[in-house]
């Protein structure tokens, strides 16, 4: 948490609201209107709409408990470099790595904790504070593989089917999110059969990285795993979530 420092936090707006879920539309519009204004892109304002989203969810329904006597705080700065918000509720509070992992097996139907795993998947940075009655996260506007010199042309297409557990644990967002960190594009998506694929395109070296960190992240859900490579066709422009 040495990059979260309250000193720094003096300038953000502030947003003070009932706790009611009509009421969140407030600070979200205020939000929004920022992300426009500094022209971030759509995937951008998609991922913050998200994790705002979750945020203020979260403090209304589990943090206040619905109580109309509470409030929920909402402090953010939008600069063109990145996202910072604060969503800080008045409740008991709790503790984030006592939350049971949403993606195991025994809790697949059960939706508590799939918000902050959604949150961490797409936010850069995700912290809590007070014991979790605050929530600090921040997106930059480029990640860092983004911030990289052009990539040559990709040597390599390689195809990855997944079997096992792997529907219905937050896989696709994982690997949505991890192939951010590297040069990699292409897509995930869920098969009919139950399988997950991967098809991503660039140098050997990123896609067998990215694989690898696909891999352990969700080693507990995955029983085999094959793979073809083949040339690469240059189609993708970025790594998403198919359908």
């Amino acid at each position: 948490m040495n990059e979260v420092n309250p000193d720094n936090e003096a300038t953000f707006h502030t947003c003070v609201i009932q706790t009611d879920f009509r009421e969140t539309k407030i600070p979200k519009d205020a939000i929004f209107a920022e992300l426009i204004r500094n022209a971030y892109n759509e995937d951008s304002i998609f991922a913050i709409k998200l994790a705002l989203e979750e945020a203020l969810a979260n403090a209304v329904k589990h943090g206040n408990q619905n109580n109309a006597d509470k409030r929920v705080t909402v402090r953010y700065e939008v600069t063109p470099e990145k996202v910072t918000v604060i969503v800080r509720d008045e409740g008991p509070g709790f503790i984030p790595e006592k939350v049971p992992d949403c993606t195991c097996a025994d809790r697949l139907s059960v939706p508590s904790g799939r918000g902050i795993m959604l949150m961490r998947a797409y936010m850069d940075e995700v912290y809590y504070r007070d014991q979790g009655r605050e929530v600090y996260f921040t997106k930059r506007r480029s990640s860092p593989r983004m911030n990289m010199p052009p990539a040559a042309e990709p040597t390599i297409r390689r195809t990855i089917h997944f079997s096992g557990r792997v529907q219905g644990v937050g896989f696709r967002f994982s690997a949505n999110s991890l192939a951010r960190r590297f040069d990699v594009t292409g897509y995930v998506r869920n098969l009919p059969d139950g399988r997950v694929e991967i098809v991503a395109e660039g140098g050997k070296d990123e896609i067998d990285q990215f694989q690898e960190a696909v891999a352990e992240a969700m080693k507990v859900h995955i029983q085999h795993a094959t793979l073809s490579d083949a040339p690469p066709t240059g189609e993708f422009r970025t790594f998403d979530i198919a359908h």
